[in-house]
């Protein structure tokens, strides 16, 4: 029987099977259509992704995604996987990035995607950098989203911003989304547990809600 997290807090440790840790839980992989938990983004850092500083690995993003069923265990600090440090580099990336030509969309006019084919031919004569635009893609399917820590919360009448999210709740039993944990305010803040049923959207980048004033105030706080 696979392990089904309730509480997944985005930053916690992850570590392999074996006690190697792995990196933190950067993302969460939900299916669009029911919020249920699909699988979990591992951001490993560029040092243990192998790459040199001079070969330009800084300002990438270096990730795995692992599915659901990867997961043994789960606390506020630190997660577990059923899988070795081996199986776990042997994960496919979930941001995949690298250099690509622009399309020229005004041939004959001088351009951005001109001044990118020549960077990129620059970069090529003195054997440095790759130019041309950095492309990123997400490896992840047309009906999933995906959510990480300091996603905006947005209400859309009156359109105005109630928090961020912080963590994940999940219904122990389907593995669903049953409300987020939004931290709010600025200076002096405080989480509050936000029920799924105030959501109206949910996007790669922003939670959407409908909820009045009076219904914020019910929300009540949440204590690890």
């Amino acid at each position: 029987m696979n392990f089904t997290p309730t509480d997944l807090h985005i930053g916690a440790d992850v570590f392999s099977s074996d006690g190697h840790k792995l990196g933190e839980l950067h993302r969460l992989v939900l299916k669009r259509s029911d919020f249920r938990l699909t699988h979990i983004v591992v951001d490993i850092g560029w040092i243990r992704a192998g790459h040199r500083i001079w070969e330009g690995g800084l300002g990438l993003e270096y990730d795995r995604v692992a599915p659901v069923s990867a997961l043994a265990a789960a606390n506020d600090s630190r997660i577990d996987l059923a899988l070795t440090a081996e199986a776990f580099k042997e994960l496919p990336e979930y941001t995949i990035e690298g250099f690509e030509e622009p399309q020229d969309f005004t041939p004959g006019e001088d351009d951005l995607a001109d001044i990118a084919s020549a960077s990129s031919l620059a970069s090529a004569a003195f054997n440095s950098a790759p130019g041309g635009w950095l492309v990123e893609r997400l490896n992840k399917t047309l009906d999933s989203v995906d959510i990480d820590q300091g996603t905006p919360v947005w209400r859309r009448e009156p359109h105005d911003k109630l928090g961020e999210v912080d963590r994940l709740i999940l219904d122990d039993q389907t593995g669903r989304l049953t409300a987020f944990v939004m931290k709010r305010g600025f200076l002096l803040t405080k989480d509050v547990v936000l029920p799924v049923r105030y959501v109206s959207e949910l996007l790669d980048d922003t939670v959407h809600v409908d909820i009045t004033d009076e219904e914020i105030k019910q929300l009540r706080e949440f204590h690890e």
